[in-house]
């Protein structure tokens, strides 16, 4: 009898279409089979349990008004395992409340900057409410948009909610591309206009290069235009950039960093925008960072750092302003606004104007550039006794930036221009705002600066109730607690 009800409870469930338009899988074939005959409008839920080796590609296009979704039926029930990968190749497709673990995909078949387990193809294409642990030990991204084969840059995509927990793997979590390869030469790549929030980073270290949080394009003129926001990175430790941008115009916004063994890197593109993020370290266990920047014309405000203990082969600062070659691949940091920044207790300096300045020299020689013509305006450094001074300099570059109505706390700061002592930031206006901003907003993102800058940071650090999937309330593992990873 419990045999017969078995089998009658699962026939009931093999992709039943309902009258709400919704389809009911319950194994991977029946998913599969399902995508091959969805419609506008169609929602696909994935019932409890798991489905191993799914190799899923969404081709039919949804609607604006009308979206392709694809979730579980109980968020979190649903797990994606084994030899497994998801392609979304239509437009207005919306996948939701997975969790992907216990993967087994063939590592000679992945590889860095290439297709991820979740690779998005198409325009106007969303992913929420998933959960990725540790999948397997294959090296490619966890979610990635990708050029496909006629070369079409996917644009407007949202990644938001989800969590990326345990990746032991090269390659970033989250890669967006616009190019195929990086140049320095040929068309720029196309902006994207995606958007990342919501989403949850607790990640620990690994050996080499290309393996951090988020990737945003991939050369210095290609166009991102994408919004990094509300996103809590916890111990995202597995490499020294946590946040790689490779393109131009792109914007960080309201993002929180806790114990973090790297920085937010503006790495290639100018005019980017880094606004009211936090910067945090709770312990003493690792150096932690702050940013580090290349390139030009980027807004940098209202920004809060406390780390009583950086980074040391960064020079232990809040800021890093690289120094080499303008046209260079570890392009010359110049010519940009730094208004209304926090530092309390950074170790070391606020900012530092110089950072592995004699390794820049040792790669460029003569070509060796300093940072210049940056302007400073009503930043606010308190010491408590771990700030040797507001900032490091090589030859007296200071001299070459532009100081006004900044404030310092914990240091006799009388003999250096556009610095004062006191207890608070100055304060700076919309007029005053409208004299140093180069630019004021950023096509395509939907922020006033003028409006966030001019109104003190008064956002709480993020936690995990606000950012990851809803349906989570405990992340697998313990790394972002104690700083040690167990697999």
């Amino acid at each position: 009898m419990k045999r017969l009800l078995s089998i009658l409870t699962s026939v009931a469930f093999t992709t039943s279409l309902m009258a709400n338009n919704s389809i009911i899988v319950n194994t991977t074939q029946n998913l599969v089979n399902a995508v091959s005959t969805v419609k506008p409008g169609d929602t696909i839920l994935i019932a409890d349990g798991t489905y191993r080796n799914l190799r899923l590609s969404v081709t039919t296009d949804g609607t604006s008004d009308k979206m392709i979704t694809i979730k579980a039926r109980n968020p979190g029930k649903a797990y994606i395992s084994g030899n497994s990968a998801i392609e979304l190749r239509g437009d207005y497709i919306h996948l939701s409340g997975l969790y992907f673990k216990d993967g087994s995909r063939n590592p000679s078949e992945w590889k860095t900057h290439g297709p991820g387990i979740v690779s998005i193809y198409a325009d106007h294409c969303e992913v929420s409410e998933c959960l990725f642990y540790d999948f397997d030990q294959a090296n490619s991204s966890y979610i990635s948009t990708n050029l496909d084969e006629s070369g079409h840059v996917p644009q407007y995509c949202h990644i938001h909610h989800c969590a990326f927990i345990g990746k032991t793997t090269q390659d970033q979590v989250i890669n967006l591309n616009n190019t195929r390869k990086k140049t320095l030469e040929g068309e720029p790549g196309k902006p994207m206009y995606h958007r990342i929030s919501y989403c949850y980073f607790s990640n620990p270290p690994k050996k080499g290069n290309a393996g951090g949080g988020i990737r945003v394009g991939y050369w210095r003129k290609d166009y991102g235009r994408c919004l990094i926001d509300h996103n809590l990175f916890e111990r995202q430790d597995s490499e020294a950039e946590i946040v790689t941008s490779k393109s131009m115009e792109n914007v960080y916004f309201a993002n929180t960093f806790i114990n973090c063994r790297g920085t937010l890197n503006f790495r290639h593109g100018d005019k980017q925008v880094a606004l009211n993020n936090i910067f945090i370290g709770t312990d003493e266990m690792y150096g932690y960072g702050g940013m580090y920047i290349w390139g030009s014309n980027h807004i940098i405000g209202n920004n809060f750092f406390y780390l009583p203990k950086t980074m040391k082969d960064r020079g232990f600062a809040g800021i890093y302003f690289n120094c080499g070659p303008k046209a260079s691949e570890h392009a010359l940091a110049y010519d940009m606004v730094v208004v209304s920044n926090t530092f309390v207790a950074v170790q070391g300096y606020a900012f530092n104007l110089a950072p592995m300045y004699d390794r820049r020299l040792k790669a460029f020689g003569a070509e060796t550039e300093l940072p210049h013509d940056i302007t400073f305006v009503n930043n606010y450094v308190s010491a408590h006794n771990k700030t040797k001074s507001v900032w490091h300099e090589e030859n007296g570059n200071s001299a070459k930036q532009t100081w006004e109505d900044n404030v310092y706390s914990g240091l006799d700061v009388s003999d250096m221009k556009g610095w004062e002592n006191g207890t608070a930031p100055k304060g700076i206006s919309t007029e005053g705002l409208k004299k140093i901003l180069p630019y004021t907003s950023i096509e395509g993102i939907d922020l006033d600066f003028l409006k966030i800058l001019s109104t003190p940071l008064q956002d709480k650090p993020l936690n995990k109730k606000i950012t990851g999937p809803s349906w989570c309330d405990e992340y697998p593992g313990n790394y972002a607690e104690t700083g040690v990873f167990v697999q």
